[in-house]
């Protein structure tokens, strides 16, 4: 009895030990007699106990390198520090745990690397303004690079760019020499744009008083016009003369009644005029 009773409890002790049950965030990489044999998902799982070992516990999820720093060259012979921030995950256990040591040292490795390659290729402007475009070409080689371990690189940012003291000067005067170019070519841009309004203006009122002139001019031809072809009428002539008179006579009336006429001269043209229209006035 007390043999039975030690067999059920060694059967229940290695069925304890083949059972093993695999958190979410994790899977177990398993060796037999030394070498591998297979990867346990999460869940329950049985292995065949004294023969295989859970070598390592592989966590699953994403992990997160927010401190990598380096120094970076760029392609206009800045140096300059850079902050990385860098998250993975690991698709392949096996791969990630027999073909690299230690995973977290290999990921910001390649990140340096990558990093001075892909930041050397673009001037420090670009760096700074152009942040967009660079973390996608990161990423895009990392994962690249992180395929051959079994790593997934899903997110690559250059989350600061820290300057000397003597580029930050350097750069400080490049800023104010741009500033004040701009602000000249807006003053220029201001000066012109106002002359050609004066000189546009002064177009503008000249050919104003050309079209009045003209117009005058017109209405001036028209009415002589007129004038010469009732000169050709009968009798238009002597109207035309009477019509002078008349014209005559009401200015020096006008003249006549002024509080400061003292003394009147009429000329010999006015009274020829008298005359003529007397003349005229007997006929009709």
């Amino acid at each position: 009895m007390e043999l039975i009773l030690a067999l059920v409890v060694v059967l229940v002790l290695i069925v304890l030990l083949g059972l093993k049950i695999v958190p979410q965030s994790e899977n177990y990489v398993v060796t037999r007699l030394g070498a591998y044999h297979r990867t346990l998902d999460a869940g329950v799982n049985v292995i065949v106990p004294f023969l295989d070992r859970v070598h390592s516990k592989v966590p699953v999820n994403d992990q997160v390198l927010n401190d990598i720093a380096l120094e970076v060259v760029s392609a206009d012979n800045v140096v300059f520090g850079a902050q990385l921030l860098v998250v993975y995950r690991i698709d392949n256990p096996e791969a990630a745990v027999f073909r690299v040591n230690k995973i977290d040292e290999l990921v910001i490795g390649l990140v340096q690397s990558l990093v001075r390659s892909e930041l050397g290729k673009v001037e420090l402007d670009a760096v700074q303004s152009d942040r967009g475009s660079l973390n996608v070409a990161l990423l895009e080689a990392l994962e690249d690079a992180g395929q051959t371990y079994g790593i997934r690189i899903s997110r690559s940012e250059i989350t600061d760019v820290r300057l000397n003291e003597t580029t930050q000067k350097a750069m400080a005067e490049v800023l104010a020499a741009e500033r004040e170019r701009r602000a000249a070519i807006t003053r220029a841009e201001g000066v012109r744009r106002a002359t050609e309004l004066n000189a546009d203006a002064e177009l503008y009122e000249a050919q104003r008083r050309a079209d009045g002139i003209r117009a005058i001019a017109q209405a001036n031809a028209e009415s002589n016009r007129m004038i010469a072809e009732s000169l050709d009428s009968e009798g238009a002539r002597d109207a035309l003369i009477f019509q002078t008179a008349r014209m005559q006579v009401e200015a020096l009336e006008g003249l006549a009644k002024s509080s400061n006429a003292k003394l009147i001269m009429l000329p010999g043209g006015p009274s020829n005029s008298f005359r003529e229209a007397a003349a005229i006035l007997k006929e009709m």
